[in-house]
């Protein structure tokens, strides 16, 4: 690459407090990892090519620092440093969702069912929208590449699996897009693989937002030329919330400020008329159309599988502009068994959708959890029994309202079980999730099937069979509360170490290393 444009920037960003720092800015939020001993910087070349991959997918397994890739081969100047595993989780159990915290502006120990109420919390908050301000005040402004002095093949892509179909450049930015009348911008998160020079590859499908913007262009004779921006080490609250499934036609950056209680600074674009996050590491711009299809994939998605040559034909976007940071860092998800972005994020975000939904139907749910166990593919609804009986319904009437509203909702386009439990189900602990339903459902005659709805095409009992023609079915509600609960409670203690008396344990407790353990 050459020709690289430098300009001057001036730090006169405003103030924020502690707390709130490591959401707002990219940097910050890798600085309070630092400080909590939860990032490793690795200073020895690391080859993008697969080591990257192998290192983050190892810190999530075992639940590790992130890593902090500061000397990557193949890198040229300031561009680009890689920060892995930006939203796993940590092997502590009061602080095990720091990282999904600090992308909030939330203490460390948050649980994740106070992360899920903080984000309902802030739908009940006035809009904040974002505040422009000037090139010298935005960091993302530093240096700047345009038109043939661009090659992203030069550039240390990370090849993340084994059988990947390329190098996916884009797997934690975020893209940013419009509609023609200007009345929405959605910022939102999918995959991009690198093609050529100056080209990327992308997923612009149902349901997402990305792809109802670009219809919208598409209707008006223009999907060949639609503008955007892709924005990488955003604020963290933006990259969370760009993961959210919030209602079509709702600003992102808008609910942000309603989140944080602080309004975004933005930045005009260098080739069209988006405002991209002032503080980003990278924004890259151009246009996608529709019409040009290059192959794209294979990629090792959320469910933890890469099928090896099963690539597509995807809308291409043009790259024409790179604005970046000096000594810029790319965010790098890299997607697999869980628990890892894709499951820690999507999961999270999908339960607080849903217990939204719950609120404005008057159901009876107390709390609702995607377990990352089941590779975001489960939603567990908490149910409130004394609330359910009054509504004198019957197992069957109750699954199959539950179904039809969220299986004909965005909110369940990734889903596909249901899971009903009762009020004593801690459905934040797998182990009891997974109790419930092995114990208390019959196969089949407690399962209420949905054959109508859409399927999700990445899940692999989708795309691997005959349903990826017809993209119909496959979706269940399964109630794992006793028949009778439905009509009065029924007497039944549990078999574990709480049920016992108080007195008993404090005995146990106190007596514990004299039994002879440690």
């Amino acid at each position: 690459m050459s020709k690289v444009i430098t300009r001057t920037f001036h730090n006169t960003a405003r103030a924020s407090n502690g707390t709130l720092k490591p959401a707002l800015r990219f940097r910050d939020f890798i600085q309070q990892l630092k400080n909590e001993g939860d990032l490793v910087e690795i200073e020895q070349e690391i080859d993008p090519i697969l080591e990257v991959g192998a290192i983050t997918r190892k810190v999530y397994e075992e639940k590790l620092p992130a890593p902090l890739f500061n000397n990557l081969k193949g890198h040229q100047e300031n561009l680009f440093r890689i920060l892995g595993a930006p939203g796993g989780l940590r092997s502590g159990k009061e602080d095990s969702h720091a990282r999904i915290s600090h992308h909030l502006g939330l203490p460390s120990n948050t649980h994740v069912k106070n992360i899920i109420d903080y984000l309902l919390e802030a739908k009940t908050k006035k809009p904040i929208p974002p505040h422009e301000v000037s090139n010298k005040d935005a960091p993302v402004k530093e240096n700047l590449l345009q038109g043939d002095d661009i090659d992203l093949t030069k550039l240390p892509n990370p090849l993340l699996h084994p059988n990947d179909g390329g190098k996916y450049l884009q797997t934690y930015g975020m893209w940013v897009l419009q509609t023609p009348d200007k009345k929405w911008t959605n910022w939102s998160i999918a995959r991009g693989m690198v093609v050529d020079e100056r080209h990327i590859s992308g997923l612009v499908i149902n349901p997402q937002h990305i792809k109802v913007v670009a219809d919208e262009w598409a209707k008006i004779g223009k999907g060949d030329k639609i503008p955007f921006a892709l924005a990488f080490g955003v604020p963290p609250a933006a990259i969370l919330v760009s993961s959210m499934p919030i209602p079509e036609g709702v600003n992102e950056s808008d609910y942000i400020g309603a989140l944080l209680g602080e309004s975004l600074p933005v930045v005009k674009a260098e080739t069209n008329e988006l405002m991209v996050p002032a503080t980003s590491e990278i924004v890259m711009e151009g246009t996608l159309d529709l019409n040009h299809l290059t192959p794209e994939g294979p990629f090792g998605e959320m469910h933890g599988y890469v099928f090896k040559g099963q690539g597509h034909p995807c809308p291409t976007y043009t790259v024409d502009s790179i604005s970046y940071r000096n000594n810029s860092i790319l965010p790098v998800s890299n997607p697999g068994l869980a628990p890892d972005e894709t499951h820690t994020f999507i999961g999270t975000l999908v339960s607080a959708e849903a217990k939204q939904i719950a609120i404005e139907h008057d159901l009876p749910i107390i709390d609702v959890f995607s377990p990352y166990e089941s590779q975001a593919l489960w939603l567990v609804f908490k149910v409130d029994l004394k609330k359910l009986q009054a509504l004198g319904t019957t197992p069957e009437s109750f699954a199959k309202k539950i179904g039809d509203i969220y299986y004909n909702h965005k909110v369940a386009s990734i889903i596909h079980e249901i899971i009903l439990v009762g009020d004593d189900i801690d459905i934040f602990d797998f182990r009891k999730v997974i109790w419930a339903y092995t114990t208390r459902h019959t196969p089949h005659d407690d399962q209420y099937y949905f054959p109508d709805v859409r399927p999700f095409a990445l899940a692999p009992f989708v795309s691997q069979s005959p349903r990826i023609k017809s993209m119909k079915g496959g979706k269940v509600v399964t109630n794992c509360i006793f028949p009778q609960q439905y009509e009065k409670d029924i007497e039944f203690t549990t078999c574990e170490y709480d049920t016992y008396d108080t007195e008993i344990k404090e005995k146990v407790e106190q007596n514990w290393k004299a039994y002879g353990y440690k």
